[in-house]
């Protein structure tokens, strides 16, 4: 970097989505120049920040520490001739708001000053998961206060520098014969030993963390021997001493007492709790009851099925622990971390773990080890993670939105500058013929298989969204000439053309498709598309069905007008319109003239069936009750299997509320079956039923059936105009039905 123009590289981090600025290494680190990422990070605009703050360590006012951290990191960096720093901060935008972020930095000497360079990575993310693990370690400490409240021996806690009692249990309090009251906030030398000043032989010179004192002494104000443990820690803010004491006549009692307690109230800490031999780094030593539901095993399956090893852990995030937990031999610090693991009946689980290092000299047993206290975070990942696919997929067709694959798209091209790159417009020739023809709800679905059939054929990392109504945008990176994108074209468009070959019923599908390549037609994906855009219209005044690549000159010699395709919609809602046909009419009159209504009906799903040659036509009707429903008529084509002896007394309730397909007019539509729930998947193919169309029977507003027609020969699209009718003629017989009683 220290050869480099500076104009230059600066060009280059200003289209940087991360922040980058340049200071001078001074008291107060001069900001000189920051790139647009760097001011979004602080919400404002540079005006703003000129305008609202003096220096650059206004940033940090709410913190002033976190700016000294920073000083300090690059002041160790020139301590060792180092050019590169890095360090953790918490900075505040404009509004107030605090984002923690990984700032790096690079200095650069020059004649008369240093200037650095900052690079920041925002962590609000593993902030966040590190308060979620702060807050379980807070937990933990509380359960801690509550463990040293109901243990057998003393207990107080004082501060190294002021000897001032910070925490006593109730037994000290007993031993001391003192309330707590009179005893915190006063120096321990003077309530314990009755002295005036410190204790000759005090021990917080020889205290260290993660390591235990041990000793005996005579009280001469109590007349008893003590055996005590002390060890430094952090309580609450404070460098502090810990001091475990019990009278020595008494240990065996007491120890024994102690280590009951200790198993009780562990078992009662919220989180699984496990202890794993450091030796190995797999054999689980103890663990607590939370620990087994969380993998679901009982103590005898994880004894004898796992062997008591962490082998419900996923195994590449166990290697990775394995790899981890080695620093904190020497370092004595606490880790966090997110892990895959599986219970028994194999179902993946993710956890956020907590693990801290006891060593061998400090372990009740001689044996070193980690103790781990893990979370199930899972379900609240799977709810991210479905407001984030929410966030950025088109809800018809499950691909990307305009808005996500225009900035996945941005991403991508200011991460990989020097790339080839396709952009396709892909517009569905004659729409609203289908629309208008076969009816919105089929329009529909041509859109969903459209959709599916381009994610089919193009490359795993190839972006595909829907721009909006019939039109779809391709994204393919790195490609190495105009060909493959030309041969990706051909390919859609024969993709398109043989979309609905299998159907009984064919609908013609094609599709025109222009094309803009990044770098020669654009460095955005706006201007990407503005070309891509024009090439399709070049292709539709082709003869559509084809495709096109953007050519500035072919375009001024056709003159096209300007076009925008943003906002061509599809109304997806599924609008009937009743038919007044002779079929309908025929059917009103058999049944308002026929005095034997069971005959009628028969007689209708059998002209019905016939007029629309679908495979099966029925009547189910639910009992009194609504608990169960029951196949009351049916009328079946040549050639298929009736099914209504095998559909009696069914209970569609416990078919995840069968009544909830239906939509707000009553009617349950599924060309496919297969894209329904295993359930009813498995209902419908013992019917060998393929497509089925059914339209509810209500009575006051109560589900009291439905009339439906099966497809078993294979997919089918039903029209509108066969929708309409359908619906119209089943709302005919349910009125009937109701009106003449069948039963």
């Amino acid at each position: 970097m220290k050869n480099m123009n500076t104009d230059f590289h600066e060009n280059i981090l200003k289209v940087m989505k991360s922040g980058v600025s340049k200071h001078l290494v001074d008291a107060s680190l001069t900001l000189v120049w920051g790139n647009d990422a760097f001011y979004r990070l602080l919400d404002c605009e540079k005006e703003e920040f000129q305008n609202r703050y003096v220096e650059f360590c206004s940033c940090f006012e709410a913190m002033p520490q976190y700016f000294e951290v920073l000083k300090k990191a690059i002041a160790e960096a020139q301590k060792h001739n180092q050019e590169h720093m890095e360090c953790d901060l918490i900075i505040q935008d404009i509004h107030g708001q605090q984002h923690w972020i990984r700032c790096s930095g690079t200095m650069i000497p020059q004649k008369d000053q240093t200037i650095i360079y900052f690079v920041y990575t925002i962590m609000d993310d593993v902030y966040h998961s590190q308060q979620l693990s702060q807050e379980s370690l807070d937990e933990c400490l509380n359960d801690l206060e509550w463990m040293m409240s109901e243990y057998t021996g003393n207990v107080y806690i004082s501060d190294m520098d002021t000897y001032e009692l910070l925490y006593v249990n109730q037994r000290a309090c007993d031993t001391l014969q003192r309330t707590e009251a009179q005893l915190l906030g006063k120096k321990c030398y003077k309530a314990i030993q009755g002295r005036t000043s410190p204790c000759p032989f005090c021990t917080n010179a020889f205290l260290k963390k993660k390591e235990t004192y041990s000793w005996e002494f005579y009280n001469p104000v109590l007349k008893r021997t003590f055996i005590i443990k002390d060890r430094a820690l952090n309580w609450k803010g404070h460098k502090a001493r810990i001091e475990l004491s019990y009278d020595m006549y008494t240990s065996e009692y007491k120890l024994a007492k102690k280590d009951q307690e200790r198993e009780a109230i562990l078992k009662t800490i919220p989180g699984g709790m496990a202890r794993i031999d450091a030796r190995d780094s797999s054999t689980v030593l103890w663990y607590n009851g939370i620990f087994l539901d969380m993998i679901g095993y009982t103590k005898e399956q994880f004894e004898s099925e796992l062997h008591s090893q962490c082998d419900y852990l996923n195994s590449n995030d166990l290697r990775r622990i394995q790899k981890m937990v080695k620093s904190l031999k020497h370092t004595g610090d606490n880790i966090v971390f997110e892990a895959k693991a599986y219970t028994r009946a194999k179902e993946e689980r993710l956890w956020t773990v907590t693990l801290c290092y006891i060593s061998a000299e400090d372990s009740w047993d001689g044996i070193p080890s980690y103790y781990s206290v893990g979370l199930d975070v899972t379900e609240e990942r799977k709810q991210m993670e479905k407001l984030r696919y929410k966030a950025e997929k088109d809800a018809l067709t499950g691909i990307y939105n305009r808005e996500t694959l225009q900035s996945y798209v941005d991403t991508y091209i200011a991460e990989h500058p020097n790339s080839k790159n396709a952009l396709f417009m892909i517009d569905t020739d004659d729409f609203k013929l289908i629309n208008d023809t076969h009816g919105h709800m089929v329009g529909d679905v041509v859109l969903s298989e459209m959709a599916a059939g381009m994610k089919k054929i193009m490359r795993k990392q190839d972006l595909v969204g829907r721009i909006g109504g019939d039109e779809f945008a391709i994204f393919m990176e790195e490609i190495s000439s105009y060909e493959d994108a030309k041969q990706k074209a051909k390919e859609l468009v024969n993709v398109f053309h043989h979309l609905f070959d299998q159907e009984k019923k064919e609908i013609e599908v094609s599709c025109s498709i222009g094309i803009a390549i990044y770098p020669e037609d654009g460095d955005s994906f706006n201007k990407l598309y503005g070309c891509a855009d024009k090439a399709l219209y070049q292709a539709k005044t082709q003869g559509k069905n084809g495709y096109a690549f953007f050519d500035s000159d072919t375009m001024d010699m056709i003159k096209m007008m300007d076009r925008s395709s943003y906002v061509t919609s599809i109304d997806s809602e599924q609008s009937y319109a009743e038919s007044t046909d002779n079929l309908a009419r025929y059917v009103f009159r058999i049944l308002y003239q026929m005095d034997d209504i069971k005959t009628a009906i028969q007689m209708i799903l059998e002209i019905v069936g016939k007029q629309f040659d679908v495979s099966r036509a029925y009547v189910f009707e639910s009992t009194e009750d609504g608990a169960y429903t029951n196949n009351t008529y049916e009328w079946c084509n040549e050639g298929v299997t009736a099914q209504m002896k095998h559909l009696q007394h069914i209970s569609y309730a416990d078919l995840h509320d069968y009544t909830s397909l239906f939509n707000d007019q009553g009617i349950f539509y599924c060309r496919d079956i297969h894209t329904l729930d295993e359930e009813l998947i498995k209902v419908f193919d013992q019917q060998d039923i393929h497509s089925t169309l059914q339209c509810a029977i209500k009575q006051n507003d109560f589900f009291a059936g439905f009339i439906g027609f099966d497809e078993c020969s294979g997919l089918r699209l039903w029209t509108k105009e066969e929708v309409s009718t359908l619906t119209l003629i089943a709302q005919i017989l349910a009125v009937f039905m109701q009106l003449k009683p069948t039963k």
